[in-house]
């Protein structure tokens, strides 16, 4: 394969690269080119981890070998599992199983795909100074932007210093293992920039910055995160449908808070759908999910003695209320009312992701929930398609009545996007098509950890002992 076809190859589907020359120049001068990927061991692995897997296998196959750096010391300095090294070193395995249960043990046994850990590298007195290096090199408002890496903000003032050494820690990993290529998702641009600049400064070899699409909350908030907890969540969709059948007899319940029945009387007043989609974000516990209505509009809503029952510009208050409000229904529910009610554990919702091990019934529901409104193609979904379904399976079909329209069938995605654009496709179509292809692409992973080595049970433990 020539240096243009691998070249091709590499840069399929990537967001950005910096620098296309200097990827090329490589491609024709160097004989076994190194690429790196790192990752801190802190949660279960979403499907965008698929993306730059993937994107692994074509970096194979154009004469790279790739190091899967396991991150251990990041991942304590940034609190993962409670800074207890030996559980992240669990998770550490855990992600090694997901490339195997991929199918990629041929190239980790041929050394294609080798793994190193943070905490081999961290035993090196030329890494740490690499480190230091790098961090005299930058200013601290320079560190401070590349800590988005870490999911921090640049303005957190209540970090423990340790956080403002990860930045340099990261960049050096990469002249650590003297790699031609740094691959992540655009969430590292910060890092592989930072250490770009270094190069400059230090006169050391510059990094090629490979950066690969992220994925969407599939509830529109964010990105699509790792997390720790349970991954399947709550159907709060299901359990809306429980408060809506009880709804009369919650009313008359006089050992629920009277802001709380006048709040269901308020909801009674509403549309059935209206009334449903404001139920189900109410436990939830957010403002708002996958687009459906914002709770807090229906706090504005008279109740049935023809009051205000909230007022509706003291948001504080509204949330103090909401929050009463989805405890006392938990409680009545038989549900656990502390199990996933914190602003704390709302950054970590099993439904905003979908999960390499994830069951059927979960893929299928959080796919139907996901935020994809008709005719508009930037939406979590579509991103599903054109980042993992089409990459991996080349084409996407669609089964209906011939009452919708019959069948569809598309073989690239901007034939899909200007379907769904013009709403010649329904989402509901769409979205159990996707669930299929889902169900499909994630079952070897299923199966693997289902048979296979127990290191995703002892993290699902670990979770347990933490929370999210």
């Amino acid at each position: 394969m020539d240096a243009q076809k691998r070249l091709e190859l590499v840069m399929d589907g990537v967001e950005e690269i910096v620098t296309e020359r200097e990827l090329l120049e490589v491609l024709e001068t160097k004989e076994g080119p190194k690429a790196y990927v790192g990752y801190e061991p802190s949660g279960f692995v979403h499907i965008g981890w698929l993306i730059i897997t993937r994107k692994i296998e074509q970096l194979i196959e154009a004469g790279f070998t790739v190091d899967v750096l396991l991150a251990d010391w990041h991942a304590f300095i940034n609190d993962k599992f409670g800074g207890d090294l030996d559980k992240i070193k669990t998770c550490g395995d855990y992600f090694i199983d997901c490339y195997k249960a991929y199918g990629l043990e041929k190239e980790i046994g041929e050394g294609k795909i080798n793994f190193k850990w943070a905490n081999d590298m961290a035993n090196s007195a030329d890494y740490w100074e690499k480190v230091l290096r790098i961090a005299k090199s930058a200013s601290l408002s320079r560190i401070k932007r590349a800590m988005t890496v870490m999911g921090r903000k640049e303005n957190e003032g209540d970090l423990d210093s340790s956080k403002f050494l990860y930045p340099s820690m990261q960049a050096a990993d990469i002249f650590e293992l003297k790699v031609d290529v740094a691959i992540g998702g655009m969430d590292q641009r910060h890092a592989h920039m930072l250490a770009r600049d270094a190069a400059d400064k230090l006169g050391w070899k510059k990094p090629i910055a490979l950066h690969t699409p992220l994925l969407s909350s599939l509830t529109r908030s964010g990105r699509m995160e790792m997390i720790t907890g349970p991954t399947g969540g709550l159907d709060h969709d299901a359990l809306a449908r429980q408060v809506e059948a009880d709804l009369d007899v919650l009313i008359e319940n006089e050992a629920i808070s009277k802001e709380t029945r006048n709040l269901l009387q308020g909801l009674k007043k509403m549309t059935v759908e209206k009334r449903h989609n404001a139920l189900e974000v109410l436990m939830a516990g957010k403002r708002r999910v996958g687009g459906k209505t914002p709770i807090f509009a229906v706090l504005n809503r008279e109740d049935h003695n023809g009051d205000l029952a909230f007022d509706g510009d003291d948001l504080r208050r509204m949330n103090k209320h909401l929050n009463v409000a989805r405890k006392e229904l938990f409680s009545y529910l038989g549900i656990d009312p502390d199990s996933d009610l914190s602003e704390k554990m709302s950054k970590s919702d099993p439904d905003s992701g979908i999960y390499l091990h994830e069951e059927e019934d979960d893929i299928r529901r959080k796919i139907k929930k996901a935020w994809c409104p008709e005719g508009v193609p930037d939406n979590p979904v579509m991103e599903i398609c054109k980042t993992i379904i089409f990459p991996l399976k080349g084409e996407l079909h669609i089964t209906r009545p011939e009452k919708w329209g019959g069948d569809m069938h598309f073989k690239n995605y901007e034939g899909l996007r200007s379907a769904f654009g013009k709403k010649q496709l329904h989402p509901a179509d769409l979205k159990k098509e996707v669930a299929n292809l889902m169900v499909e692409i994630l079952r070897p992973f299923r199966d693997y950890f289902k048979t296979g080595p127990k290191t995703l049970d002892a993290v699902k433990e670990y979770s347990k002992q933490i929370g999210r």
